[in-house]
């Protein structure tokens, strides 16, 4: 292309390309006087400090200084140098390109996309030869039909050591080029070369721009690695790509939502049944370039990894980059031995979204699995779950999506203390990663029991006719505190014994634990006991298990439907008149 030449077309793709347009695709922008402001693509910030002016056609980031035209947004944002630039802006802009000596001007990574669009063809040959047939009935066991294999462009890497090389060496220089891209492999000892995929299903991995950038492969045998992806090169970066990105990525756009799985197969069983915003990370962790890419389209991620050891290790891992780069994301959790790829083959697509729909929160999911394997009765057990779950919450970037989940946490792990509650509220809103000792402390002091179960264990212990009366009336149902219980219990003993009831004695009754409670109930400072201050310790006790009743029953009926609906609201109304025919708050 002479120089005159490369200058008019250069001039015809700048007027024919709109910088909006273009930067649309990649920036979430909004409008901003006469220009658009987002978040830069070019270097993490928190505050949009990236502007685009439609007028003028150029852009420019406050926070790093880099600015330009389309072509230089283009050639940072996918890394093209500029004759790839010009060529992708005159594909899409319908702008006829004149002939020359281009072929010099492509680049190695231009390069290894071509070449990677034949190898393509060629592994795709190979899953409709006989030497495919096992890759067919393993793609046939797994629900794919030809068309969808059609669809992604699934082929098959044939057996031995040769197959893709042989077919290489047609082409003059392609061996050394494969070698760059990660299709060949070279031994170190022999410097002899050799197929990298062999005897896999191969699923081609596209950009954005439908461009293959790469390969990943899944054994057929027993070999190791299960999968194998290509190695990074000019063209491809695993922690800068999603596979089915390209197919999910207006169905992201329009529901906004994505929906992240662990492979190749979940992503594909998915959008076959219709789950279009399904997405597949490739083999790694999912990083800084993963979240940059899913921010073009939304900022809100359901993850659904393997429910086993690794795929819940590895969901973490993945959550927590969401979280501090200010995604909103949720879980889904699937039964036991069942991923994505079988659940909707098994289940189908509607039970599914179900799921999704019902996906919680992550702090929220997280805060559920531990309260099912910590003990949260008592005070180690509270401060260990709390101290699992803050570190999480703390990677919330958004000051008013931490401050939500205080409420939850305390339902969830049954902390309901005011003095614990200010130090939760402290340790989220400071973005603390534990609770410090005044929590601690606190919740100590509520192993004794509740105001009202301490206010009736002096009832029982200070007054004879007072115990007496109350003896005839508590049931151990009444009772939460453990301790307390332990108390109550060794008082109705001695009472029923005729044996006199006195502090020391009801201390030589119970266990360390319990006495430590009764010795500080003892000493606290309190009222003489009356029979109406007992009563009136129990009918706030009986009143504060119907509120804890009412809480339960008032959760259950935001997700509740049909009948169960009706029914729970008549329960709800009786708990309701239960409370206030014992004197406690109107609900």
């Amino acid at each position: 292309m002479g120089t005159a030449n490369r200058s008019d077309a250069v001039d015809r793709v700048r007027a024919a390309a709109d910088l909006f347009e273009v930067v649309s695709e990649y920036v979430a922008l909004k409008k901003s006087g006469a220009r658009w402001r987002g978040l830069c693509p070019f270097h993490q910030e928190k505050t949009p400090s990236f502007y685009v002016d439609p007028d003028k056609q150029l852009y420019y980031c406050f926070g790093c200084s880099s600015g330009g035209d389309v072509f230089k947004f283009l050639m940072l944002y996918e890394k093209l140098e500029f004759p790839e630039a010009l060529r992708s802006l005159a594909s899409r802009y319908n702008v006829t390109l004149p002939e020359g000596r281009a072929g010099s001007e492509v680049s190695e990574r231009q390069r290894i996309v071509g070449l990677n669009r034949q190898v393509m063809g060629f592994f795709r040959d190979q899953l409709l030869r006989p030497s495919g047939e096992r890759a067919r009935r393993y793609l046939a066991s797994r629900g794919l039909r030809r068309e969808v294999a059609e669809r992604y462009g699934l082929g098959c890497a044939p057996e031995g050591w040769t197959a893709l090389k042989d077919h290489l060496a047609k082409s003059s220089g392609a061996e050394a080029l494969a070698l760059a891209a990660g299709l060949l492999a070279k031994k170190e000892e022999t410097g002899r070369t050799y197929d990298r995929f062999r005897d896999r299903v191969i699923f081609p991995i596209l950009n954005l721009t439908d461009d293959v950038i790469g390969f990943g492969g899944r054994v057929l045998g027993e070999g190791e690695p299960k999968y194998l992806n290509s190695p990074d090169s000019p063209a491809f970066n695993k922690g800068e790509n999603l596979y089915a990105l390209p197919f999910a990525k207006e169905a992201i756009r329009k529901g906004g939502q994505a929906i992240l799985v662990e492979g190749y197969m979940d992503a594909i069983a998915l959008q076959t049944a219709g789950v279009e915003q399904a997405v597949a990370t490739l083999g790694t962790g999912f990083t800084a370039g993963h979240v940059r890419l899913l921010k073009r389209f939304t900022e809100s991620v359901v993850v659904n990894f393997d429910p086993d050891a690794a795929g819940r290790q590895a969901a973490r891992r993945s959550i927590e980059t969401l979280l501090e780069h200010g995604f909103e994301v949720k879980v889904v959790a699937l039964p036991p031995g069942k991923d994505p790829d079988r659940f909707v083959r098994d289940e189908g697509a509607e039970a599914y979204q179900a799921r999704v729909a019902g996906a919680l929160p992550y702090v929220e999911y997280l805060a559920r699995e531990v309260a099912g394997r910590v003990d949260v009765s008592g005070t180690q057990g509270k401060v260990k779950a709390l101290n699992e779950v803050l570190p999480f919450l703390a990677r919330m970037d958004n000051p008013v999506r931490r401050a939500a989940q205080v409420e939850m946490l305390a339902s969830v792990f049954g902390i309901e203390d005011r003095l614990v509650l200010q130090e939760l509220k402290e340790a989220v809103r400071d973005r603390r990663r534990e609770v410090g000792g005044r929590a601690v402390s606190a919740l100590a002091s509520k192993k004794d029991g509740s105001d009202a179960e301490t206010g009736l264990v002096r009832s029982l212990l200070d007054h004879a006719e007072v115990r007496t009366a109350l003896l005839k009336e508590v049931e151990e149902a009444d009772v939460t505190s453990g301790r307390v219980l332990e108390i109550v219990r060794a008082v109705r003993r001695l009472a029923e014994a005729g044996t006199e009831v006195t502090y020391p004695r009801v201390a030589s009754e119970i266990g360390d634990a319990a006495r430590e409670a009764l010795t500080r109930i003892a000493a606290a400072s309190h009222p003489p006991a009356t029979l109406e201050g007992g009563r009136g310790c129990l009918r706030a006790l009986r009143a504060e298990g119907l509120q804890k009743q009412m809480k339960e029953i008032t959760r259950r009926i935001e997700t509740a439907g049909g009948g169960e609906f009706a029914e729970l609201s008549l329960r709800k109304l009786d708990l309701k008149r239960q409370i206030e025919a014992l004197g406690g708050v109107s609900v």
